[in-house]
């Protein structure tokens, strides 16, 4: 009779990590590659892929460097920033606040060549800097009202890139009357009452983050106005509309031949477009 043999079965157990060299920037996709066999293309193409699509790869990427512990350590980055500040939750708080707002600042932000979500990124700073210096509290307040404020003037559309003050157009001519016109906070005036407009049609659009709009029309030519505001009056020649998100339409024809066609748009004010 054979003696019974003993099998001993040795288990390598694999542990998730970055490793150290051959990698191209944290070695994350080295580590996932070499924990879940696969080539590491794979992982670089799949975060690529969700980068362009909003951004989700990048915060994607960002994250798993942050908990995947590098090869040889102990903990990963993140937990031995938990470890390192458990005395300190406040501290803890903010680095909870900075990742919330920064994901929700790099999953769609451009600050070029418009300002975009830029307000996002700048109360990422602030509060980034009150936290490295423990005052988590005034970070958290300045924080909130910088997100209120540029939250407001991004929901009312503020060119503020385009000036403030208080503009007159009085073009001598057709040819002077421009396409596109903006401002950013004031006043902005049209006085067309004696260009001889062309045959056909003529566009012009105006945009003003704060202010007023008022638009002085030839008399004999027909207009066709469209006009919007985030809050406040919209008058198309007489008609008043008042409110919010207010969209006001006109066309007031002459039977001339020319027609100027009038896109007016301001976040909070008063548009006008009389004749003379």
């Amino acid at each position: 009779m054979r003696d019974s043999e003993t099998m001993e079965t040795t288990e390598t157990i694999r542990r998730l990590e970055r490793p150290k060299s051959d990698r191209w920037l944290g070695g994350v996709c080295v580590g996932l590659g070499a924990y879940f066999d696969l080539s590491p293309a794979v992982y670089r193409i799949a975060f690529a892929a969700l980068a362009f699509a909003g951004g989700t790869g990048i915060v994607l990427y960002i994250a798993a460097w942050l908990v995947i512990p590098e090869e040889g350590g102990a903990d990963s980055i993140a937990a031995a920033e938990l470890k390192k500040h458990r005395d300190h939750p406040n501290r803890v708080l903010g680095f909870a606040l900075l990742a919330a707002i920064f994901i929700a600042a790099i999953s769609s932000v451009h600050v070029w060549p418009s300002p975009g979500n830029f307000w996002l990124v700048a109360a990422l700073l602030v509060l980034a800097l009150a936290w490295w210096r423990g005052r988590i509290v005034l970070g958290i307040v300045l924080g909130l009202a910088l997100i209120v404020v540029a939250g407001a003037l991004l929901a009312i559309r503020v060119p503020v890139w385009n000036g403030v003050g208080e503009r007159t157009v009085h073009p001598a001519v057709a040819a002077d009357v421009h396409s596109k016109y903006t401002l950013g906070v004031g006043r902005l005036d049209f006085d067309l009452e004696d260009v001889e407009l062309p045959k056909g049609q003529t566009f012009l659009r105006a945009d003003v983050g704060i202010g007023k709009v008022r638009v002085i029309v030839p008399s004999n030519a027909s207009v066709d106005v469209d006009g919007r505001a985030q809050a406040g009056d919209v008058i198309l020649f007489g008609q008043k509309e008042s409110g919010s998100h207010v969209h006001s339409h006109v066309f007031d024809r002459t039977g001339s031949g020319r027609v100027l066609v009038l896109d007016l748009h301001t976040g909070v004010g008063k548009i006008t477009v009389e004749r003379p």
